[in-house]
């Protein structure tokens, strides 16, 4: 003990022992495990963001360690390229995506559910004669991307017509957004899936009209897309993730407030009252609890199987994690 006493004393001692109190402070002061930091492909911007968007914005992810990047894709389709190629470690997609995925034999799960509703309507201009699918046979149908929820809609609802979607109909990838506005208005399409946060703006102007609306209809319209090799090698940050989105789901139902807020980070153009529409919305559209009602995935799988009878229905059980993660 002496011995080390005296060594702080000599040349260079002091200086050591400063450096080694220097360090210990480094250390204890350190932050106990890094941040890990998730990358989210989003398929579409619409109001079923909300929870995992108000899950990051109020910080409760941060609190759970997590950090997120959102990456936007052109729709669906390019989104779950991206997450089945492992660009992304997420996809927040239609939960389509899980039955197609699965049928490819890929491990995808749903992590967490976000909108409980169909997210879209069939838009075309206002003076046109169009009313439902048979009287737009032979015409342009605007989809956001080829796979997308979007595509398998309008081919199912083609079906349900009594008509087919190759022979009777041209199907056009555009886009969303400003894209498949574009589209309409310059008659590239004749009609075009519109999300349901813009159809309010189309309506608003005297220009649209509503052909067909899908977006009563209870559907895994929009999940987070992991898979299960991923939950199986960071199980606390599954875990953790959906902790977070289910936080978030709740506060939407009782803070409206905050909801707007993060409305108007997601549509900065947007004013109160229109902010405040979409956050009304939210409450009876998205999922109060991050989960996925059974009648909704079996609405998904039912317009997907009709729209392609190459693939095979899947349980619920199998591929749906929220459940058990949310424990």
């Amino acid at each position: 003990m002496r011995h080390d006493l005296f060594a702080a004393r000599r040349p260079g001692g002091r200086r050591f022992a400063a450096f080694a109190v220097l360090a210990l402070g480094l250390v204890l002061s350190a932050p106990a495990s890094a941040e890990t930091v998730l990358k989210f492909g989003v398929a579409s911007v619409n109001e079923g963001l909300l929870p995992i968007r108000i899950a990051n914005d109020q910080g409760y992810l941060k609190a759970e360690g997590i950090g997120v990047e959102f990456i936007d894709f052109r729709g669906g389709g390019p989104a779950v390229q991206a997450f089945a190629s492992g660009s992304v470690d997420f996809c927040i997609c239609a939960a389509d995506h899980v039955l197609r995925l699965a049928n490819r034999g890929l491990d995808v799960r749903i992590i967490v559910g976000l909108d409980e509703h169909h997210s879209y309507a069939l838009i075309a201009k206002a003076d046109s004669p169009y009313t439902d699918f048979r009287s737009l046979k032979g015409k342009r149908i605007g989809i956001t991307s080829p796979g997308s929820l979007t595509d398998n809609t309008v081919r199912w609802a083609i079906k349900q017509a009594g008509l087919e979607a190759e022979r009777d109909f041209q199907i056009v990838n555009t886009g969303g957004g400003a894209a498949m506005r574009a589209a309409l208005e310059t008659a590239q399409v004749d009609a075009g899936a519109v999300v349901t946060t813009e159809v309010a703006d189309y309506l608003s102007t005297g220009k649209f009209k509503i052909v067909t609306d899908w977006r009563p209809t209870r559907y895994a319209s929009l999940v987070v897309i992991g898979r299960q090799r991923w939950v199986d090698a960071n199980p606390a940050v599954a875990k953790a993730l959906v902790k977070a989105v289910a936080k978030a789901a709740q506060l939407i139902q009782t803070d409206t407030p905050a909801t707007v807020r993060s409305v108007k980070l997601l549509y900065p153009n947007y004013s109160d009252a229109q902010a405040r529409d979409v956050a009304e919305a939210a409450k009876e559209r998205l999922s109060k609890d991050g989960s996925v009602s059974p009648e909704g995935f079996e609405t998904m799988q039912e317009v997907v199987l009709l729209s392609d009878a190459s693939l095979k229905k899947v349980s619920k059980a199998d591929v749906d994690l929220q459940v058990k993660l949310a424990q």
